[in-house]
């Protein structure tokens, strides 16, 4: 048998100095003050991975860049002060490079990659990485790469990572006659077993690490093919696994007495003064029929929304939260519930302090509350805040189902205490299973997203109507709302809505088995839904029960979904790898593990400034919720910024239904 590959490649670095002012284009984005680029020893790229690539012709991998401070400590890269990172190749004919240091085999032959960061005024000295391109073996395994590419693991725990090949065409191919080794940059992670035979049939292999050591690993796959005359000897370079491993992976909130939590889940992160997050979780406690708030300083707190425990509070089975986007309180929550005969608003004026109650709608019935048990989500909240300077203004945004008018409805407000909001109705006579809002982030207008399952609607003449399944779109303009169906392939549930930067909308949601995420697009004068190509994450093995959704800095999208499986309920977190360009794949994280006879139930998910995703989600058998935040990894930003002009912005007409 062949041993794992022991020494680690050798690494080039360039000592050089690049102490030109920043590129052309990127001063754009800048003050003037800062318009001038410095080399500073307080920034630099101490490494970047896999540090002596090999690709085959035709093949492609991702440079992953770290970049520390002089301290040694890795750099955050947020929105307000993103950590940019630009490559360069000294010769794209052989090997390419793209702005997010996706690497791109041309022909046989090296070249040199450069990548220079930058952060405010700051730029780093250049790090070069020697490049080798390879010939395309007979295999054609073009690209090796592990699922999820980055990950938590706890501290003398063990975690499964699945490797898999694709040609050059992004195909799954087989790994048959050669062999993997796997090599880490570190003592902190180790790998079994030590040695990996494959069969014929092998696309993809099972790898098993276990955290020995805080810290990072980069874990790099190699593929190495020799024929028995050694005419056909290679070895190809995959892209690294990072790993971080800590104390602790995920956070489960203690079970208060008397309390039983964790339904209709609701997630919000407040940004504060130097970079602090608090994030805010509300939920419903079906033990003392009350809104559950908690949040999160340096520790979990919990309390009430509104009214003490007691089972004469009842705030309603399904909530929404979001920041307050109000002058006088601008990071605080406020929550949305469905509440007996009303739709009702609970909001703090300081951190800590009594909760408040407004009554948004006061002619919702008893019906809402009776159809919500067996719904997925029968109300939402989206809060604006208007930019500095523009003729918008702060408002919260409230989404619901009416039951006892058929009727979605959309309030909208610039007070909590506004007893003249804005409301729109439009009709349903099937009752939605889900309802999700979100906002224009130009103009704050609402838009809106809600589903219907297919249902048997009989008239004040007792005439029975089958209404099929559908997806429906709403936007208001004008002060009317205006509808549009989705056209989705098969049954839907579960649907959330979320905008990109060029205010685009983007729907995830359950179809059959699987998770698929549709966008609107427009052609020509006509907008069009059409199945995402990011869409398609295999989830066969269990029933999906919630989806929720978000678009990242980057417009990613963000996917988590809790499923029941065979052997328990399951978490899972999706997402295309920050820093690569993988076409229809995704990255499949399951944050947490798998609980043995219990059942799945809601999942909500929020992405920070640091573009760092936050989410909860419960089980049947908890009675609380589990909180889990992904790595910050090395999530650096493209350079330069590219950012979106009010031509990007998406003009909407349609007609009212």
């Amino acid at each position: 048998m062949k041993k794992w590959l022991a020494p680690i490649l050798a690494l080039a670095l360039c000592g050089c100095i690049d102490d030109k002012a920043l590129p052309e284009g990127y001063a754009d984005n800048r003050s003037a003050a800062n318009a001038d680029a410095k080399v500073s020893g307080d920034i630099l790229i101490a490494s970047i991975f896999p540090r002596t690539p090999i690709i085959a012709e035709g093949g492609s991998i991702s440079l992953t860049a770290v970049v520390t401070n002089g301290a040694g400590l890795t750099l955050e890269s947020t929105l307000a002060e993103p950590v940019l990172v630009k490559w360069s190749s000294s010769n794209a004919a052989i090997a390419s490079v793209d702005e997010k240091g996706g690497l791109f085999g041309k022909s046989l032959g090296s070249a040199v990659i450069t990548a220079v960061a930058y952060k405010g005024a700051y730029m780093s000295a250049s790090y070069n990485v020697v490049v080798h391109v390879a010939k395309r073996n007979s295999l054609d395994v073009s690209e090796l790469f592990f699922n999820p590419m980055q990950a938590y693991i706890d501290m003398d725990a063990e975690r499964v990572f699945r490797l898999s090949a694709v040609d050059h065409a992004g195909t799954a191919t087989s790994l048959s006659e050669g062999q993997i080794r796997l090599e880490s940059n570190n003592e902190n992670v180790s790998i079994a077993p030590s040695e990996i035979n494959l069969t014929s049939t092998n696309a993809a292999v099972e790898v098993k690490i276990k955290g020995l050591q805080k810290g990072f690993s980069f874990i790099t796959p190699y593929y190495e093919l020799g024929s028995s005359d050694g005419s056909e000897k290679v070895k190809i370079t995959g892209t690294p696994l990072v790993v971080q491993v800590k104390d602790s992976v995920e956070t489960s909130l203690p079970s208060f007495s008397g309390f039983d939590g964790g339904g209709d889940l609701s997630i919000a992160v407040a940004e504060e003064r130097g970079g602090y997050k608090t994030v805010y979780v509300s939920h419903y406690d079906k033990t003392a029929k009350g809104l559950l708030f908690s949040d999160f300083y340096t520790a979990w707190a919990h309390r009430t929304a509104k009214g003490g425990k007691g089972t004469s509070v009842d705030t309603g089975r399904s909530n929404g939260i979001a920041l307050s986007p109000f002058d006088y309180n601008r990071d605080l929550p406020i929550i949305a519930s469905l509440k007996n005969s009303s739709v009702a608003l609970y909001y703090q004026t300081s951190r800590g302090g009594g909760w408040f109650e407004t009554e948004v709608e006061s002619n919702v019935t008893d019906a809402n509350r009776t159809y919500a048990q067996n719904a997925d989500r029968l109300i939402s909240v989206s809060a604006f805040r208007a930019p500095e300077g523009s003729a918008a203004e702060n408002a919260l945004h409230v989404a619901y189902y009416d039951a006892a008018r058929e009727q979605v409805c959309l309030v909208s407000y610039t007070s909590p205490r506004d007893k003249q909001a804005n409301s729109k109705c439009i009709t349903s006579k099937a009752p939605p299973h889900s309802v999700s809002l979100a906002h224009n982030d130009v103009t704050g207008e609402p838009r809106m997203v809600y589903g219907v399952r297919e249902y048997l609607y009989t008239d004040s003449n007792g005439t029975n109507t089958t209404i099929p399944e559908a997806l429906y779109y709403v936007s208001r303009q004008n002060g009317d709302l205006y509808r549009e169906q989705i056209p989705i392939d098969g049954g839907a549930s579960y649907a959330s809505i979320a905008l990109d930067r060029s205010n685009k909308p983007m729907v995830a949601l359950k179809e059959g088995d699987y998770v698929r995420v549709y966008s609107r697009e427009a052609d020509g004068n006509v907008f069009k839904w059409a199945r995402d190509p990011l869409s398609g994450i295999d989830v066969s093995q269990g029933e999906i029960v919630s989806v929720s959704f978000a678009i990242d800095a980057y417009n990613e999208p963000r996917v988590a979904f809790a499923s029941n499986t065979g052997g328990g309920a399951k978490i899972r977190y999706a997402r295309k790898p920050p820093f690569r360009n993988l076409g229809s794949r995704w990255s499949l994280e399951e944050p947490g593990q798998n609980v043995a006879g219990a059942q799945g139930g809601s999942s909500a998910i929020v992405v920070d400034s640091a573009n760092r995703a936050h989410l909860v989600y419960g089980v049947e058998s908890k009675k609380w919720f589990n909180y889990w935040a992904e790595p910050n990894f090395f999530d650096y930003r493209a350079y330069p910024t590219s950012g979106y002009s009010k031509a990007d912005l998406i003009t909407e007409t349609g007609k009212v239904q």
